[in-house]
């Protein structure tokens, strides 16, 4: 009972995630429920792989129940499965409510449906987000699961829907669910798949004429939080490995997140050498993102503005509880921004990363 059911390869996180875990458990065998469209992407990675032989990419939809896999393959995959994690959904702030339904939710419930028929099963992993809270202010604990007044978009609102549907068997299924705040590069190297979230600030940075001072946009009151990719699996790895964490929820958060106003300037000082000066009211900045050639000439999709204006505070007494005495701990912005900002410039150009 020693293997892995794994979804959400070869995505960033995942293939990061992977390689940890398998370095962790040393599962004999790995299974990869891989989408039609990421097959040859997940074949070249998995052949970089020194142990590339205990890795079995399946081609599978999570839409479809029991992934479009043929029974044999069900009936042989399903044994020996020591963990199950979930990764695979839309992440797009933009996508549609019919599509984002389909993958988050109805992906999810057939994902359940499965590991619900696992015997044996040590610890099914699902990656929620923070932003489950929607449009929710104030502490936003790792224990609740309160419906908000609306969502920011349709993403938040299928992650919403599909933990609720993963909660219901967390009594049944020894499950661990992983609310991650925003998730940017690596914090020793910087290395990113995509310039997205908080990378929005910096295109627009670069984009914005060099001659003019450059803006606050709004106060900026509001917590920015952010977390380095490698932490991120860290913080996995361990709580996949702790009994602790079994039927409970964590925010693998920053618990001492910067302001937008002090990410913006601290942008700003290694993007552009120098501080904001000024400010426009958010509203005006809002309005001018409305008209799509100017969100497309600075780069900022109107998507992102909420996450810069979002009065809410992520607890972490779960997280923090299991993490700190194994001496992982969330770091802070500051302390690896600089390699952050580092791989952004140094691969700005590359229009494949820009997402927008």
């Amino acid at each position: 009972m020693n293997s892995l059911i794994f979804t959400g390869f070869p995505g960033f996180i995942g293939r990061r995630l992977l390689r940890a875990l398998v370095k962790k458990f040393d599962y004999p065998d790995v299974y990869l429920i891989v989408e039609p469209s990421r097959i040859n992407d997940a074949r070249a990675e998995v052949s970089t792989f020194h142990d590339a032989d205990r890795y079995h990419i399946l081609m599978g939809d999570i839409t479809q129940k029991m992934f479009g896999l043929d029974p044999e393959t069900v009936s042989r995959i399903s044994s020996g499965i020591r963990h199950f994690f979930h990764l695979a959904a839309i992440y797009d702030l933009s996508v549609g409510w019919e599509r984002a339904y389909l993958v988050n939710v109805v992906g999810t419930e057939n994902v359940v449906d499965f590991v619900s028929q696992l015997t044996g099963l040590e610890r099914f992993v699902y990656f929620s987000t923070a932003y489950v809270a929607g449009k929710l202010t104030g502490i936003v604990y790792e224990d609740e699961l309160a419906e908000p007044d609306g969502f920011k978009n349709h993403y938040e609102h299928t992650k919403f829907l599909a933990e609720q549907v993963v909660r219901r068997v967390h009594n049944v299924v020894p499950t661990t669910i992983i609310r991650p705040a925003i998730v940017i590069g690596d914090s020793k190297t910087g290395e990113t798949d995509k310039f997205d979230g908080p990378y929005y600030v910096m295109i627009f940075m670069k984009r914005y004429p060099s001659f003019l001072p450059l803006p606050y946009i709004g106060k900026g009151h509001a917590e920015v939080n952010l977390i380095p990719v490698d932490f991120l699996v860290d913080a996995t790895v361990a709580l996949a490995a702790s009994d602790k964490a079994a039927g409970r929820t964590f925010h693998v958060v920053d618990p001492n997140p910067s302001t937008a106003r002090e990410l913006y300037r601290i942008f700003s000082l290694r993007v552009r050498g120098k501080e904001p000066s000024g400010e426009i009211p958010l509203w005006l900045a809002k309005f001018a993102l409305r008209f799509r050639f100017i969100a497309k000439r600075f780069g900022v999709p109107p998507e992102a503005l909420p996450y810069f204006e979002h009065d809410v505070h992520f607890d972490a007494t779960n997280t923090l509880e299991i993490l700190k005495p194994l001496g992982i701990t969330p770091p802070h912005i500051t302390d690896y921004i600089d390699p952050i900002v580092e791989f952004f410039l140094n691969h700005y150009n590359d229009r494949s990363l820009i997402v927008f």
